[in-house]
């Protein structure tokens, strides 16, 4: 029967009851923002160059409001060069940088979600005039930001986005570079842990990637294997989502690229690999949630590098 052509008493309560039931959908469907502090305006908490020092962190760099917590942390592990005392520079367009001869980060207006932000390592400096050996450290540039332990399974989509321009990425030795141990890479990463108490695997975790940028590749390929390599890896399965499932043509330097996808899908397959390779054999799907996420340079190649990174958000949607 059409509704249209039904006549019957519409009352206050009627009404409001159906108001009120549409108001529950819509609220059910908006994105929950799963990031704090886009802007950037609580600043950083800067790490120490090891995971392992104590203690790992030396202070907020580039605050902009000191009401407002650091929810980030720029990571500079297996740097040559920290940059705890290094000087904050402001300019007139209002952009933050912090700097010293390996490093730079620069905090344009409106941070993450406005005109973004640079991070740029400088190879020549941190290598001088050798190339890391197998089982060295190396530099790390990266954005870090604990997560409350997000439930995969709590939300239908969890939907992250970014835009990025790698400005240049050009080697910084005339000395030949083993393509298996020297490159510079840029890869979204979350840290993916079971926390169902019940478990055997609880507390157990694998590491789930989206690759932005490697200079090996024109798209950067899928990557699984255990993190090793350095005395404070975790040992924990990585799995790197397939660049070319993430983007229809090659990342060019000086082009702005678009990452965005779902997380809920690949995360499940991230799963499904780890099973196939020994790790979290006895976890579903259900008991995995998100816990850190971190994105940004790791350079264990002898490159000078700069990355631009805007329009980063990361949302969940109810199903």
């Amino acid at each position: 029967m059409c509704i249209s052509s039904y006549k019957f008493p519409v009352t206050r309560h009627l009404w409001m009851t159906v108001l009120g039931a549409l108001a529950v959908t819509v609220a059910g469907t908006q994105p929950v923002p799963l990031f704090e502090d886009l802007a950037l305006d609580g600043g950083f908490r800067l790490s120490a160059v090891s995971s392992t020092q104590k203690p790992v962190e030396s202070g907020v760099v580039l605050v902009a409001n000191p009401a407002i917590p650091a929810a980030w942390r720029l990571a500079q592990w297996g740097t040559k060069f920290s940059l705890e005392g290094a000087k904050e520079e402001d300019d007139d367009s209002g952009a933050r940088r912090l700097c010293n001869i390996a490093k730079e980060l620069i905090v344009y207006p409106g941070g993450l979600s406005g005109e973004g932000i640079l991070l740029t390592v400088t190879g020549a400096s941190e290598y001088g005039e050798t190339l890391r050996k197998q089982g060295e450290p190396w530099p790390h540039l990266l954005i870090e930001q604990q997560l409350p332990a997000i439930p995969v399974s709590r939300y239908k989509e969890m939907r992250f986005h970014v835009k990025f321009r790698v400005d240049h990425c050009t080697p910084a030795t005339a000395e030949p570079m083993a393509p298996g141990l020297h490159t510079a890479q840029v890869t979204a990463f979350w840290t993916v842990h079971n926390q169902n108490s019940e478990s055997k695997n609880f507390k157990d975790m694998i590491w789930f990637g989206l690759p932005l940028f490697d200079v090996r590749y024109p798209v950067p390929p899928g990557h699984q294997a255990v993190d090793i390599g350095k005395n404070d890896a975790t040992g924990k399965f990585i799995c790197t989502i397939p660049g070319d499932r993430l983007y229809r043509k090659p990342v060019e330097i000086g082009a702005w690229n678009t990452l965005a996808c779902d997380l809920v899908p690949l995360i499940r397959e991230a799963l499904e690999a780890s099973h196939g390779k020994g790790f979290l054999t006895e976890t579903v799907c259900s008991d995995l949630a998100l816990t850190s996420f971190n994105l940004g340079w790791e350079v264990p190649g002898s490159y000078n590098c700069s990355i631009r990174l805007q329009s980063l958000y990361f949302n969940g949607t109810d199903g």
